[in-house]
């Protein structure tokens, strides 16, 4: 009976493993994943108020779930760190001088704290705004999806909590007017994926989460 529920629990492991990856404190060979408590997306930015959903929110289910599909970071659970977010104020999250609210989070090893500074729509003008990813899209019709987030991290191995890291990645891309109008009217369905600002969306989420991984797979002890 036991080697029953043995095989069964490895086959079923075997097949939700890349999907659930983030589940899973270690890597295949043994050695345990950074474990991380990512923070929810703060939104700092003024450029969202008239979209028709949650951006910082969205930003937030997106990441996470490249992370997740990754598999390269052990995230602490939604529920854990809403728990823990309990007992820290926004200010606490945001600044860089007191660090000591942050061991709240542990058991992780690390926490991600995400500002969403900027995002918004400004006129394309030629070689003014970089880096900047380009389209096919004539001048007179092309704007710039503007995106800015700033991340934090903090390193809470220990009693001492140390910010390892702190940057903003910018995320500008030509997008042809209309774009805001033709992507709202497919959010929420799959094709949302292929609108001007789900591809624009999407390129920034592996962006930050590629750095993320980067940030806390290199650091010793």
């Amino acid at each position: 009976m036991f080697r029953l529920f043995a095989l069964f629990l490895a086959l079923f492991c075997s097949s939700c493993s890349h999907e659930y990856s983030d589940f899973f404190p270690y890597h295949d060979d043994g050695t345990p994943k950074p474990h991380v408590a990512l923070i929810p997306v703060i939104n700092e930015s003024k450029g969202t108020s008239t979209f028709s959903w949650d951006v910082a929110k969205e930003f937030t289910q997106d990441i996470r779930l490249v992370l997740m599909k990754q598999g390269k970071l052990f995230l602490l659970p939604q529920d854990q760190v809403k728990k823990q977010l309990a007992s820290c104020t926004l200010t606490e999250l945001t600044s860089t001088k007191d660090l000591m609210p942050f061991l709240y989070f542990q058991p992780a090893h690390f926490v991600v704290v995400m500002e969403l500074v900027e995002h918004k729509l400004v006129p394309y003008k030629r070689g003014k705004i970089k880096p900047l990813y380009p389209a096919n899209i004539p001048a007179d019709q092309a704007e710039v999806l503007k995106m800015k987030m700033r991340l934090k991290v903090i390193d809470i191995r220990g009693g001492e909590p140390k910010l390892i890291r702190q940057e903003v990645l910018d995320s500008n891309h030509i997008v042809k007017k209309g774009a805001v109008t033709e992507s709202e009217a497919l959010h929420g369905s799959p094709a949302f994926s292929s609108s001007p600002l789900g591809l624009a969306y999407a390129r920034f989420e592996r962006d930050i989460a590629e750095k993320i991984e980067r940030i806390t797979s290199f650091q010793k002890r």
